[in-house]
């Protein structure tokens, strides 16, 4: 939802008219209907007055849902959460299976426990990768 479509559904929600609304941000009906029909922005000021009077953050009131990607109280779904799922069970799969066949082909299980240690080294190298490039 942008900018124009809040401040007019929050208005009625609170069962004000424009010309009331102008009266408590001590401003023109003019101005509160051309933020509604989105002909202009309201400046800084009246953001914090707005979320003040309808109990909501500026950020709510300043950020479109869309270009977020979901609506609020909605959930996020990163599209690369279940690729990266496949992809940890996939490494991992394969550690453990070097694990077992190492083990089988030398017979000692004890000393092949390094292989798991280093598998859980690099899937940590890997992670903070994803991390630090996920946060840019």
């Amino acid at each position: 939802m942008m900018l124009p479509s809040k401040l007019r559904d929050l208005r009625k929600k609170h069962g004000l008219s424009q010309k009331e609304l102008a009266e408590k941000l001590m401003t023109t009906q003019a101005k509160v209907a051309s933020w509604e029909n989105g002909d202009s922005v309201p400046d800084i000021s009246y953001i914090a007055k707005l979320a003040v009077l309808y109990d909501v953050s500026a950020d709510y009131l300043l950020k479109d849902d869309k270009q977020e990607g979901h609506e609020p109280g909605e959930e996020m779904d990163r599209p690369n959460t279940k690729r990266l799922g496949r992809i940890n069970s996939i490494y991992w799969t394969i550690v453990i299976a070097v694990y077992l066949l190492a083990s089988i082909a030398t017979g000692r299980w004890s000393t092949s426990w390094v292989l798991f240690i280093l598998g859980g080294a690099i899937w940590l190298i890997g992670a903070g990768f994803h991390w630090i490039n996920s946060t840019k």
